[in-house]
């Protein structure tokens, strides 16, 4: 399942990059001689006209071969004016660009699609409330289920948001269920600055709450603290040490603050009360400060608590957009980060590392598989357009350098930077390899031969 998923997602995304590249080609004149799927040896192949199109072998890319496209190439003088160096700057830039701005259209398309399918949100039930905030000002409780808001209908935490983002500070009309019954609260949000996922500071209206998601287990990492406990999907945690436990919020609080130390934990199982003792193994996580800090945990996913939410056309399509544009952001931070040392380089994954996580989103269902393939599409898109030689953004740069110049570099400068780009990409394969064996395979052997 993980191999076939993992072809389908390849496939489709090196498809539409190299569409890309040929339809602006043939739409803007240049003959196309080989349209390929994979590099390396010919499996399949059929020509349509003056195109070849192939499967070749090795399943890690593709390539469009376009007509004068090789430095020093005889041309015949009838063929100059279909010859991709023969022609003008613009029509070069737009037929390389057009691979990696494909992707990222693609990306938004999918994640238009998704949206419009539906998306799980959690459910409108009120979850850990902050001590002095609004929501606790205003006599809002754990549990209670947000009907409307300004007597507009709640059908899931995003109208919360939504209301709460859009109300510049205003009081707003709760209705509520609680126990049985109607209560109406008014609550004013803050606005308060915090820091969004690419480090930047930004004014937000908050009320100090979170979705509710009860204590109850919905999935045990194998291999895990809790796995190796005994701790099971279904399970509800309702105390650790002397601490009551109501919600995850509360539990997750409890064994982040706990690396190391054994802690008692008491199960609802069923009808059962089981004590059990896990002890949370230590990780190293780095916060978007750079900060580095250890935390506790056992392994465990929460059973989610959510509600499909469909978005209209417009909606839909807005979002997608938003969503691809926020992901091309963050994939730009990270890469700074990578270089800053703020992300520890073996976060790093290639090829087996897909291929484990398309297998992953596969089993989750159609929408999580198309939303993965998004994102993977948008860093292909992104990394795509990065100016390094032999990348479609190092032929950008040369192409950019030649329109200022009004003369392209040398060949042999050309050659040179290309061999320095194919020296960093081989030595960034071999890394995420390396990293993909350490973190992927090197465990399934210890665990297939019980070392």
């Amino acid at each position: 399942m993980s191999f076939l998923s993992a072809i389908i997602l390849l496939g489709v995304l090196i498809f539409v990059h190299e569409f890309g590249h040929f339809l602006f080609a043939k739409k803007l004149k240049v003959r196309v001689l080989k349209f390929s799927l994979g590099f390396g040896p010919k499996l399949i192949g059929r020509k349509f006209g003056e195109t070849e199109y192939l499967i070749s072998s090795i399943p890690l890319g593709g390539y469009v071969k376009m007509l004068g496209e090789e430095p020093g190439e005889t041309l015949k003088e009838e063929d100059k004016p279909f010859a991709y160096n023969y022609q003008p700057v613009w029509k070069r830039f737009l037929i390389v660009a057009s691979g990696p701005i494909f992707n990222l259209i693609f990306a938004a398309v999918l994640f238009f699609f998704v949206f419009l399918s539906g998306v799980p949100m959690p459910e409108p039930y009120i979850g850990t409330i902050v001590n002095n905030s609004p929501a606790d000002k205003a006599g809002l409780s754990t549990g209670d289920k947000v009907i409307e808001i300004n007597n507009i209908p709640v059908m899931s935490w995003y109208e919360i948001n939504e209301s709460v983002s859009k109300s510049k500070g205003n009081a707003l009309a709760f209705k509520i269920e609680r126990e049985g019954k109607i209560i109406e609260l008014n609550v004013t949000p803050v606005k308060e600055t915090e820091k969004n996922i690419f480090g930047e500071k930004i004014d937000v209206f908050e009320i100090g709450t979170s979705p509710l998601l009860y204590s109850y287990i919905g999935e045990v990492v194998s291999d895990s603290p809790a796995k190796k406990a005994g701790i099971e999907k279904g399970d509800r945690v309702i105390r650790i040490q002397d601490t009551d436990i109501k919600t995850w919020q509360e539990m997750t609080s409890i064994i982040h603050q706990n690396p190391g130390k054994p802690l008692r934990f008491k199960i609802k199982r069923g009808e059962r009360i089981l004590d059990i003792i896990v002890s949370p193994e230590t990780k190293t996580i780095t916060e978007p400060t750079g900060k580095r800090k250890d935390i506790g945990l056992i392994g465990i996913k929460p059973l989610a608590n959510e509600v499909e939410k469909k978005f209209g056309l417009i909606d839909s399509l807005y979002l997608g957009f938003k969503r691809t544009w926020d992901i091309c952001v963050l994939t730009l931070v990270v890469i700074v980060k990578l270089f800053q040392r703020i992300i520890p380089a073996d976060t790093l994954g290639g090829p087996i590392m897909i291929l484990q996580m398309a297998g992953e989103q596969a089993s989750m269902g159609a929408m999580s598989f198309f939303s993965f393939m998004a994102v993977i599409s948008i860093n292909l898109g992104v990394l795509n357009l990065l100016p390094i030689p032999i990348l479609d953004g190092g032929h950008l740069m040369f192409l950019t350098i030649e329109g200022i110049r009004r003369k392209p570099l040398s060949e042999k400068v050309i050659i040179i930077c290309q061999k320095i780009g194919v020296a960093l990409l081989i030595t960034l394969m071999i890394f995420v390899l390396y990293n993909d064996v350490i973190r992927v395979v090197v465990p399934w052997v210890k665990k297939l031969f019980s070392i």
